[in-house]
């Protein structure tokens, strides 16, 4: 499914569906049973799943373009995992290994969260949802 407009267009269809056969449906009853048949809870829920889905695409539309011509991505770090920290890279979350925050090992590293600075894109697998990214390899660009 594309956006909502689809699912819209399901809920027209299956509303005519069953005027034809004498069932009364309102727009609304019609969009909530469309939700039911996609598996979301409600209408808003699959209304707002379908808004992320395509922002997320987007997203990865737009860093798989910066990851072509090797430019970097502007983000934030925002917590750390084990191994490393998430980067927020807008709409998609990313990897940062504790061996590329910087060129010398980095023992407080809250200074550099929240910031937004620029990371290289290592790696990325869209099918897993997976982005590396690097703050190190930007550093080492510049110096």
């Amino acid at each position: 499914m594309r956006d909502f407009r689809d699912a819209k267009a399901m809920a027209r269809t299956l509303r005519d569906a069953l005027a034809a056969q004498d069932a009364k449906v309102s727009h609304s009853q019609a969009l909530e049973l469309v939700a039911k048949m996609l598996g979301a809870r409600d209408w808003n829920t699959l209304a707002a799943a379908i808004d992320a889905t395509r922002r997320r695409e987007a997203a990865w539309t737009r860093l798989e373009g910066l990851q072509a011509s090797r430019e970097p991505v502007m983000g934030a770090i925002v917590e750390r995992v084990r191994g490393g920290f998430t980067v927020d890279l807008g709409d998609v979350s990313g990897f940062l290994p504790g061996s590329q925050v910087d060129v010398r090992p980095v023992r407080d590293y809250r200074p550099l969260m929240a910031d937004a600075q620029p990371f290289a894109i290592l790696k990325m697998d869209r099918p897993t949802g997976a982005i590396v990214v690097s703050r190190r390899a930007v550093l080492e660009q510049t110096a």
